[in-house]
Formats: structure tokens, C-alpha cells, sequence
């Protein structure tokens, strides 16, 4: 629910209630998030799941009777918005990942995977920020296989 809260409050009007609530989440919410990351790693992994376990399935789109494709867009735009309040650290990342890729590929028609091209791209950057080798990896889908390499 708190990763729903995250997403929710992103897309929030730049008035004083949207300031003051940017204000709480790196006061208050990032630290305990990152504190739970810290005691309880496996549930922090198992909510950022493309399937997360019954008791991460509140809110949002859970609530709704919804396509898997709408579930794996609004779950990747959900982990999107935790990124810039340092949430997710590299470890963490490495853990969900994969599997959100597994999953698109295994379970996004190919007709909509266009649907997922803005935020793919986006990881992608992410992928070339995060490699601690500090050699660029990329990653795209060929022949229902995801490739990963420097001259992807």
C-alpha cells in the first residue's frame, strides 16, 4: 500500500498539500521503507514482484478487475516512482528485475509490447547507471529472448 501511496501522491497538483506531502516522504516514509529493506530484504523483494504475494496485492490496480498487461504497466510506473527517493538500492534491484522482465516477455502479446517501450527505455538507462563495472549493458528483446551485452 505504501508503494501505492508513493505512485498516487506522484501525480499530485504542485499546490501546499502536494508540497507538504513531498516534504513527509524523505522525512518519514523513505527512511522507514529503507529500514524495512534492511530488517526484512525478502519482503521488500516480495512486494516489488510483478506477482507480489497476497498481502502486497492492495490498491490501485489490484482492486481493479484489470488486464495482466495493465498490471505489469501500472506495477513498473509504481517501482518507477520510488527510484528518485533512493528506495531502491542496487541489491534490491538485481532481486526484482529479472522477473519483471521474464514477465513481460512471457506474458505481453507481442502487439503490446510498444506499450512498454517509454519505460523499458527508461530502465534501460537505469541498467547503464546501476552496472558497477562501469561498462555500459544493455538489454532488448529479440526472438522472445531478453539479450544483454555492450553492443545490444
Amino acid at each position: 500500500m505504501v508503494f501505492q501511496w508513493f505512485h498516487s501522491t506522484a501525480y499530485m497538483m504542485d499546490d501546499e498539500v502536494g508540497s507538504l506531502v513531498e516534504k513527509l516522504k524523505p522525512q518519514f516514509v523513505t527512511k522507514w521503507l529503507k529500514t524495512v529493506c534492511e530488517v526484512r530484504f525478502d519482503v521488500m523483494v516480495m512486494c516489488l514482484l510483478p506477482k507480489p504475494v497476497e498481502f502486497a496485492r492492495v490498491g490501485g490496480y489490484w482492486d481493479k478487475s484489470c488486464s495482466t498487461v495493465t498490471q505489469l504497466k501500472e506495477g513498473l510506473n509504481r517501482i518507477l516512482c520510488l527510484i528518485p527517493y533512493n528506495v531502491i538500492s542496487q541489491p534490491l534491484w538485481e532481486c526484482f528485475i529479472p522477473e519483471w522482465l521474464e514477465a513481460i516477455r512471457t506474458e505481453v502479446p507481442d502487439s503490446q509490447l510498444k506499450e512498454f517501450r517509454e519505460v523499458l527505455r527508461y530502465f534501460r538507462h537505469l541498467f547503464q547507471r546501476i552496472n558497477t563495472a562501469n561498462e555500459t549493458i544493455n538489454f532488448r528483446l529479440h526472438n522472445n529472448t531478453w539479450i544483454f551485452g555492450q553492443n545490444v
